[in-house]
């Protein structure tokens, strides 16, 4: 298993030292380690338990690097990645996470997060402790390397005497110790770092994934019972009384309500209603958006440790509370809807960015969330809540990769352009008519990652002469150092998003 774990640190070297890791090299090379892994499952005649839909996953978040080049997309894709690894490992050989305490699972999460680096480093000690020699096992070489040290600083002080007493001996000397390597010393140095770390990875997967899983107990309570919070583990938490969350609820909830009353106008009037009390876009959006957002954030954590430290002193208390945080919850769902109303004010007016693709998306996500703590809360099932938040982001994030926000920017934005042609603004180029709201900014669009650029290709005919003109140009420049940031990458880096922009720019015939 060692051997084989070298033998991935090296093809890790060869695919990802100094390169991208949005290319084809991510979805071979986790193939590689699941084959790995379960060719000794199989050799063990000890498959996969029933986690094994988690290989899927796996694979879903390695393809995606594969075929997608936008920077923020990529790295949630190789985070999640990195997280689907790790409940592989968790989970291989274990019984359906779902049916396990929460707190044990995520006991054991931790732990293999630091088995990864000692398990495989114990193994190596134990492995060369028991190589032996006819005769001789490593163990007795151990006074023999405390003695080289030792003699190294004496043979280093003799040896510089010498040499400034003869100058032949200092000749030969240097000559010796002189290698003449058709590679420096520290490349060779961070090769070898690169590959032992990968290795020691690979290693730390295959150890803990292979290792006894976790166990549900053999007579599992009621679930009503098993999931009231992890109650055995979480009691002595509970120290806050219903009489004080209930004073802070009904507070909270009265504060957004009131608040509520007050963006009832602008959130269901719209851009009318934004013009009569005479703020601007910028104004309305920037100064409310990011605090809202914040609230929600908030609020959430506040709920949370509401459910977790507050005690079940009676049954109408606890009825009580339960709807002091459903109301609650719709007052947030609320004001998630006022600022994704900001939000979608701002864009109507200056168009898409990455940001606000990003931020947008997110609130739906954010009121997921709360739906789901408000069902878990009144079921009295944190599970639903904890992995339902999990897969609801890893769904969130698919089909982020499915819609490609870059492509979602080009289309909407020229769509705007369309409709208006001028307020088109080119800046870099100097270009002519400029507002003061535009709604499209090429210079923007042409920053944009490759996965980009076939929308924008397609949408060049649709613009006048003279800005065709100048889009054609800096398409052209675009191609030029895509064609050599293709060529860079290798195969390694071989990526659909890359491939489709640069056939998309070529069948344009951009060039001078």
């Amino acid at each position: 298993m060692l051997t084989l774990a070298l033998g991935l640190g090296l093809v890790a070297d060869i695919f990802f030292y100094a390169r991208r890791l949005d290319g084809v090299a991510t979805p071979i090379f986790s193939m590689l380690v699941l084959f790995a892994l379960t060719g000794i499952s199989w050799l063990e005649q000890r498959p996969a338990g029933p986690n094994r839909w988690l290989i899927l996953l796996v694979l879903n978040f390695a393809l995606w690097p594969a075929l997608r080049t936008e920077p923020l997309l990529v790295f949630l894709d190789l985070l999640a990645l990195a997280g689907v690894w790790l409940a592989l490992a968790v989970g291989f050989r274990s019984d359906a996470l779902y049916l396990l305490p929460l707190q044990r699972v995520a006991k054991r999460a931790i732990a293999t997060l630091f088995d990864l680096i000692l398990a495989p480093l114990t193994l190596v000690v134990r492995q060369l402790s028991q190589v032996a020699w006819p005769g001789l096992r490593l163990q007795r070489l151990f006074p023999v390397l405390r003695g080289l040290l030792l003699a190294l600083p004496v043979l280093l002080v003799f040896a510089a005497l010498l040499s400034a007493a003869d100058q032949i001996f200092a000749t030969y000397l240097a000559q010796i110790l002189t290698l003449q390597l058709p590679f420096p010393p520290e490349v060779m140095f961070q090769h070898s770092v690169f590959i032992l770390f990968v290795a020691c990875l690979v290693a730390g997967i295959i150890l803990t994934a292979l290792a006894d899983g976790m166990q549900a107990t053999p007579s599992l309570p009621a679930e009503g019972d098993t999931e009231r919070l992890d109650r055995a583990g979480l009691m002595q938490l509970r120290f806050l009384g219903n009489t004080e969350a209930l004073t802070i609820l009904f507070l909270v909830n009265l504060l957004f309500a009131v608040f509520m009353l007050v963006q009832a106008a602008y959130l269901f009037g719209g851009l009318d209603t934004l013009a009569q009390s005479g703020l601007t876009y910028a104004e309305y959006a920037r100064r409310g958006f990011f605090e809202l957002l914040l609230v929600a954030f908030l609020t959430l954590g506040m709920l949370c440790f509401l459910a977790v430290t507050t005690r079940d002193e009676s049954h109408v208390r606890r009825m009580l509370f339960r709807l002091a945080n459903v109301l609650l919850v719709l007052l947030v769902l609320g004001i998630l809807a006022s600022a994704f109303q900001r939000m979608w004010l701002y864009e109507l007016a200056y168009g898409f960015t990455r940001l606000r693709i990003y931020t947008h998306s997110f609130m739906i996500l954010l009121a997921v969330i709360f739906l789901l703590f408000s069902v878990a809360l009144v079921l009295i099932r944190p599970r639903i809540f904890v992995l339902g938040t999990v897969a609801a982001m890893l769904v969130y994030l698919t089909i982020l990769n499915v819609v490609s926000p870059d492509t979602i920017i080009v289309r909407e934005n020229i769509a705007r352009y369309q409709a208006d042609p001028s307020s088109l603004t080119l800046r870099g180029a100097g270009s002519v008519a400029v507002r003061a709201t535009p709604m499209v900014d090429l210079d923007y669009l042409l920053s944009l990652s490759p996965d980009a650029m076939p929308a924008l290709a397609q949408a060049l005919p649709t613009f006048a002469s003279p800005e065709r003109a100048q889009l054609a140009q800096e398409l052209a420049e675009y191609e030029q150092r895509l064609e050599v940031e293709y060529r860079l990458a290798g195969w390694q880096g071989w990526n659909v998003g890359r491939l489709r922009a640069l056939l998309a720019l070529r069948a344009l015939d951009l060039a001078p």
